[in-house]
Formats: structure tokens, sequence, C-alpha cells
């Protein structure tokens, strides 16, 4: 009986040990953290996502992302790194037509600097 608790332990450490992206995501390509929370502020991405460090970044529309480095994917779709991020932040659309993020016209630079912030969390 003890053994089995040990051995599933241990298997349990496995799995989680598989969780998280993997992937350091340094400053997104140059994106700056600090340049990125006054962009979330400004294009109002709390309105829909909750977002470390800005509180009235309290949305439930789209998901949660605090502790965004951890996540896999983005959309289901892409592998999370900085510059599918940024990607994604630029047109969210031509990545998944239809889904509930809207093409904001955010620049490439505001982009990875909002990545930057959302990897900073």
């Amino acid at each position: 009986m003890k053994g089995r608790r040990l051995i599933a332990g241990g298997g349990l450490v496995a799995v989680l040990a598989g969780c998280g992206s993997g992937t350091n995501h340094p400053a997104a390509g140059g994106g700056s953290a600090a340049a990125g929370k006054q962009m979330i502020r400004y294009y109002g991405c709390g309105s829909c996502h909750v977002i470390g460090g800005i509180a009235t970044a309290n949305g439930r529309v789209g998901p949660s992302l605090l502790g965004y480095g951890a996540v896999r994917q983005i959309a289901g779709k892409l592998p999370n790194t900085a510059a599918n991020l940024a990607r994604w932040i630029e047109h969210p659309q031509q990545i998944v037509p239809g889904n509930d993020m809207p093409d904001l016209g955010i620049g490439r630079k505001g982009a990875l600097d909002i990545a930057a912030y959302l990897y900073s969390q």
C-alpha cells in the first residue's frame, strides 16, 4: 500500500512536469512590459480578460491571462512562443476566424509590448 502511493506520487510528478510550456519567454522579442501594461489599459483588454497586476482587468468573457507564461497553446492552435503570441494579439481573426477576440488594430510593437507584459506576470 505504501509503495503504491509512492509510485502514484511519482507518476503525478511526471505528469505535472509536462504541464508547463517548457519554454522561457524572454521579453517577447524586445517588447517592453511597462509599455505593454499601458497598451493593455489603452485597448481595454481587461474588459474581457483577468490580467495580473491590473486592478481593473477583471473581465470574464475571454480566458484568464494570469500565469500566461505557463500556457502551452494560444487559442488551442499555436505553440505559446513570443512570436506567436504577438501574432495572435495583432491578428486573432486571421488565426481563428470567428473567435471572440476582435482585431483591435494593435501593431507589431504594441503586440510585442503586450506579450512582454503577459509573460512578466
